[in-house]
């Protein structure tokens, strides 16, 4: 007689591979049979991007309080199920699969590293669920053209594009890219470098670092050396303002461009101090640009939850939200094979303007939105914010 083996939980398997307590669950209870249950997975404690985590975690709890408010979807309750990756790709990978598995989440959304991105993408598309990427830059995430990955948001090769005729316009000579060692960093150096062909007169170096450290003198020391005309720093941990004022302690003189609106968080000018005058920082957001209905109430409802305005990336979540809304009100189901096959036609009202899907196949441009523009700001004096800085440049 063959003897009969009570199957081990996935949840056991996972916690004896990656370890117990780096496979964060939030509370799972209380979900209903009718329930919709939609997986968020994001870096809510460190070493991940835990500030941008907070901002992601406010972003979805206020779209799940405002549809259930509303009825919910199709008279549907939604539910999170709530991971945090930690920015470790392991254990967003093994969260991606808890979700899946054990949530019976109907689409993944939050993610964040594109290093962690990538390697959820596999889950994604072994368990032919829908992941929606918002500010993942990796253009990665889209060449692949996985048919369950879509993106509302930016990509590395369309930014470092727009990025050429802002430097063509201040007549840099010699720039240097700062990049951490993540798919974010390198993915955008080597987009500005395949960019910047276009510019034959540009000479430009790339300076790689560990994305984690806490001491830049030694690489901001080399780079002041060199004496370049500007140093563009692409990172999202500590190196972020630390790039800033030890670059300035050590002397160097060029521009300093920041990575995306990190200058407007509350630790930055604590941090840099006078170093900060004077750096210019891109960005997806400003007062000219379009804001639909749909984004207004968006701002009012996040403004009363929070006191305060979001940034633009929780704009394009809200968008991955509500495209994940519109394919299931459209199939009238939340199987997540059903979303995969609807979800590259959606049609809807975004927060800045209608949001549909690229779908070129065998480009970046694969169930891809991209319709943003890119504004260049300036901070000119210490305490500077959104509403004070200096628009030095747009690109459409």
């Amino acid at each position: 007689m063959n003897e009969i083996l009570k199957p081990v939980s996935r949840r056991t398997v996972l916690a004896a591979l990656a370890g117990t307590a780096a496979l964060t669950l939030m509370p799972t209870v209380g979900f209903a049979d009718d329930d919709i249950v939609l997986g968020l997975v994001s870096p809510l404690s460190e070493p991940g991007d835990a500030r941008s985590g907070e901002a992601i975690k406010k972003t979805a709890d206020l779209w799940v309080k405002t549809v259930n408010d509303a009825g919910g979807i199709d008279g549907r309750k939604v539910k999170l199920a709530v991971y945090d990756d930690q920015g470790k790709v392991e254990v967003g990978v093994s969260a991606m699969e808890r979700a899946i598995t054990e949530a019976n989440a109907s689409a993944i959304l939050g993610v964040w590293s594109s290093s962690v991105t990538i390697g959820q993408m596999e889950v994604a598309k072994g368990y032919n669920v829908p992941l929606l990427a918002f500010y993942s830059w990796s253009d990665e995430v889209t060449s692949k053209n996985y048919p369950q990955v879509f993106r509302i948001g930016p990509y590395n090769s369309q930014i470092a594009a727009q990025m050429v005729p802002f430097v063509k316009e201040r007549g840099y000579k010699k720039v240097v890219v700062l990049a951490e060692d993540t798919a974010y960093g390198l993915g955008f150096a080597k987009a500005f470098q395949e960019a910047a062909k276009a510019l034959p007169e540009l000479s430009l170096d790339v300076v790689q670092f560990q994305a984690q450290t806490q001491d830049l003198t030694a690489h901001m020391t080399k780079i002041a050396a060199s004496q370049p005309d500007a140093v563009i720093v692409q990172t999202v941990f500590a190196a972020t303002n630390l790039s800033i004022k030890q670059g300035r302690e050590v002397g160097l003189k060029a521009d300093i461009i920041t990575g995306w609106d990190w200058p407007l968080l509350p630790d930055f000018w604590p941090t840099v101090g006078e170093a900060g005058v004077g750096v210019i920082y891109p960005t997806f957001s400003d007062p000219s640009m379009t804001v639909t209905p749909t984004g207004k109430a968006f701002i009012e409802a996040y403004k009363a939850a929070y006191g305060s305005e979001p940034a633009i990336f929780q704009y394009y979540l809200w968008d991955d939200f509500n495209a994940v809304k519109t394919a299931i009100e459209t199939t009238k189901s939340s199987e997540p094979a059903k979303l995969v096959e609807a979800l590259p036609d959606v049609k809807f009202e975004g927060t800045i303007g209608p949001v549909f899907f690229r779908n070129e196949a065998g480009t970046v441009n694969f169930h891809q939105w991209d319709k943003f523009a890119m504004f260049f700001k300036k901070l000119n004096k210490v305490g500077d914010g959104e509403a004070q800085a200096e628009l030095v440049h747009v690109v459409k």
